[in-house]
C-alpha cells in the first residue's frame, strides 16, 4: 500500500462524507449554479483577453487558474461547482485537523461554514470563485500538516519538521496567491487547533507547549509570506506586470492614530460578531448567544482548564482583524476570510464539548442562527435579481437605441460610446444587501457611469460592436452632452458622427468638466 493510501486510511476519508459534503454545498449555493448573476467586475472580466490583471493585483494562483481552467470565468455553474467540491475537500481536511472524525455534528457546522454571509460576498465576483474554494482547500491542507507535527514531539526540530514547515509554507503562498487575505485564516486556524487538541488531551496543560505550537504556525506563516512574495516578484517579472491596487489598501498612516484605529477594529468587530444590521444589511441577533455558547463550552469543556482555554478562545475572536492594524476598518466584509472560520469553529465546539441541558440550549442557538443566515442571504438573491433585472432592461433598451441609430453601416463597424454624468441615487430595496456588497450596484452608476465599463455590459448582453471611446477623445463632446436631456427620454442618445453619445445624469463626470465625490 502506497503511503498516500495509507494516509487516507488512516485518516477515514471516504466517498460517503465527500458525497454528503457535496450536497449540502450545492443546496447551499444553488442560486449561484442555476443562476446567470453578474455582479460588478463579472461585465469587465467576460470581455477581457488576458487573465494577466490577477498578476497586477497579486493573485498569480487565480492568474494560472483562470488560464488553465477557465479562461472564461464570468459564468454560471462551473467557477460554482469547482468551489462546492472544494469546500467539501476543505470540511473534510479541517475536521481532521483539529483532532476530530465526521458525524451529523461536523456536517451541521459545515452547513453554517458554507452559508455564513461572507461568502455571498465572494461568490458576488464569479471570476474569484474557484481560486478561493482553492485558496481555502490549500490552507485546510496546511493546517493537517501543521496538526500531525503537533502530535509529534516538540524538543527537537528535526530533517522531517523542515520539509513539513517548507511544504506548509508552499501551500499558503499559493493560498494567498488566491486571496492574500487567507493567510489570517491560517493564522486563526493554528489558534483553533491547539485550543482543540488541549480540549481533547489528557495532559495538564501546558502553557510553554501552546505557545511553542503557536510559534511554529507562526513560523509557517512567516515562510508562506516570504514565499508569496517571492512567487509574486517573479510572476511580476516574467510577465512584465506593473502592481495594481493592492497596494491601497494599506493605510499605515492610521498608526499614527492607535486608539481611534483599535476603537474602530472593536466597533467593527463587535458589528461582525454580534450579527448586526448595518454591516450585513439585516440583524442576526443569535450571532451574539451563539458564541456567548461557545464560550461557555470551552470553559467547561475541561477541569482546570477553563480559564486558559477561554483565553485562547478570546484570542482566536480577536485573530480575523489583525489585518485591520494595516489596512484600517474599512476593509471589505468579502476580505474576512477568516469569519465563517471562527463561526464554524464556534459550532464545532458547543456541539462536541457542551453536556446535558446546555448542550441542547447550543443546538437550538446555532438552529435559529442557521435560519438567519438563511433567511439574510435569501434577502441578497432578491435584492440581486431585482437590480440584475433593472440593468437588463436599460441595457437592452439602450442597445435597441444604438442599433437603431447605426442604421445602414456595417454590422462589423464599431459603435464607439461615450457617457456622460450618472444617476446619484442607489437602487432602492425593501430587502437586505450588506455595507460592502455589490449586490444593489448598478453598471450604470457604478465608477460615476464610467463608458468602459457600461460598453462592457452591453457586450455581455449581446451587443458585440459596442466599445468605449478613448479618454483623449471624451472631453470634445461636452457641449453637446450638455443640450441633451437625461435618459430615457428622447434625445438621451445620439449620434455624433462615429460616436454614439449617452446622458445618464445632470451631473458630470470628470471627463466632462465634473469632479469625484
Amino acid at each position: 500500500m502506497s503511503s498516500f493510501a495509507s494516509w487516507v486510511q488512516r485518516h477515514r476519508f471516504s466517498w460517503r462524507e465527500f458525497s454528503v459534503l457535496v450536497m449540502i454545498g450545492a443546496l447551499a449555493n444553488i442560486y449561484f449554479l442555476t443562476n446567470y448573476s453578474p455582479s460588478i467586475d463579472d461585465e469587465l472580466a467576460a470581455v477581457r483577453s488576458s487573465s494577466e490583471v490577477w498578476i497586477s493585483q497579486g493573485r498569480f494562483t487565480i492568474y494560472l487558474l483562470e488560464t488553465l481552467l477557465f479562461p472564461q470565468a464570468s459564468i454560471p455553474f462551473s467557477p460554482y461547482l469547482f468551489l462546492v467540491v472544494m469546500m467539501a475537500l476543505t470540511q473534510m481536511l479541517l475536521v481532521r485537523a483539529h483532532g476530530m472524525m465526521p458525524s451529523w455534528r461536523t456536517n451541521a457546522t459545515f452547513c453554517l461554514f458554507i452559508t455564513y454571509p461572507t461568502w455571498w460576498l465572494i461568490e458576488e465576483f464569479a471570476a474569484n470563485v474557484p481560486a478561493t474554494g482553492l485558496g481555502f482547500f490549500l490552507v485546510a491542507a496546511a493546517m493537517l500538516l501543521q496538526a500531525e507535527r503537533q502530535v509529534a514531539t516538540w524538543r527537537h526540530f528535526s530533517r522531517p519538521d523542515a520539509v513539513r514547515l517548507l511544504a506548509i509554507g508552499l501551500l499558503l503562498a499559493l493560498s494567498a496567491g488566491a486571496y492574500q487575505t487567507l493567510l489570517v485564516l491560517f493564522a486563526c486556524g493554528t489558534i483553533g487547533m491547539v485550543l482543540c487538541r488541549s480540549i481533547q488531551s489528557t495532559d495538564l496543560f501546558s502553557w510553554r507547549q501552546t505557545f511553542s505550537q503557536i510559534f511554529f504556525g507562526a513560523l509557517c506563516l512567516l515562510i508562506g509570506a516570504v514565499l508569496y512574495f517571492v512567487f509574486n516578484k517573479l510572476a511580476m517579472i516574467i510577465t512584465n506586470t506593473p502592481p495594481d491596487y493592492i497596494g491601497s489598501f494599506v493605510r499605515l498612516e492610521n498608526l499614527k492614530a492607535p486608539y481611534w484605529l483599535v476603537g474602530s477594529i472593536a466597533m467593527y468587530a463587535l458589528k461582525a460578531y454580534s450579527g448586526a444590521a448595518g454591516l450585513f444589511g439585516a440583524a442576526m441577533p443569535a450571532a451574539a448567544v451563539a458564541l456567548i455558547c461557545a464560550a461557555v463550552a470551552v470553559t467547561r469543556a475541561r477541569a482546570r482548564t477553563g480559564v486558559p482555554h477561554l483565553l485562547l478562545f478570546v484570542v482566536l475572536l480577536g485573530a480575523p482583524f489583525l489585518l485591520l492594524l494595516v489596512t484600517g476598518p474599512g476593509l471589505p466584509l468579502r476580505a474576512m476570510v477568516a469569519l465563517p472560520y471562527v463561526i464554524w469553529l464556534s459550532a464545532l465546539l458547543t456541539l462536541t464539548f457542551q453536556r446535558g441541558a446546555a448542550w441542547i440550549v447550543g443546538v437550538l442557538v446555532f438552529a435559529v442562527f442557521q435560519l438567519q443566515i438563511i433567511n439574510l442571504t435569501s434577502q441578497y438573491i432578491v435584492t440581486a435579481t431585482l437590480a440584475q433585472q433593472q440593468d437588463r432592461v436599460m441595457g437592452f433598451e439602450i442597445g435597441r437605441r444604438l442599433l437603431t441609430l447605426r442604421g445602414e453601416d456595417s454590422v462589423d463597424k464599431p459603435i464607439w460610446l461615450d457617457t456622460y454624468g450618472y444617476d446619484e441615487q442607489v437602487n432602492a430595496s425593501l430587502y437586505a444587501t450588506a455595507e460592502t456588497s455589490t449586490t444593489r450596484g448598478s453598471f450604470f452608476k457604478w465608477d460615476f457611469g464610467n463608458p468602459v465599463r457600461i460598453s462592457a455590459y452591453l457586450r455581455l448582453l449581446g451587443f458585440g460592436p459596442v466599445r468605449a471611446v478613448s479618454p483623449a477623445e471624451r472631453g470634445a463632446f461636452t457641449k453637446q452632452f450638455e443640450e441633451m436631456p437625461v435618459w430615457p427620454q428622447e434625445g438621451s442618445l445620439r449620434r455624433s458622427g462615429d460616436f454614439y453619445l449617452l446622458k445618464l445624469g445632470k451631473t458630470p463626470g470628470v471627463a466632462h468638466g465634473g469632479s469625484l465625490k
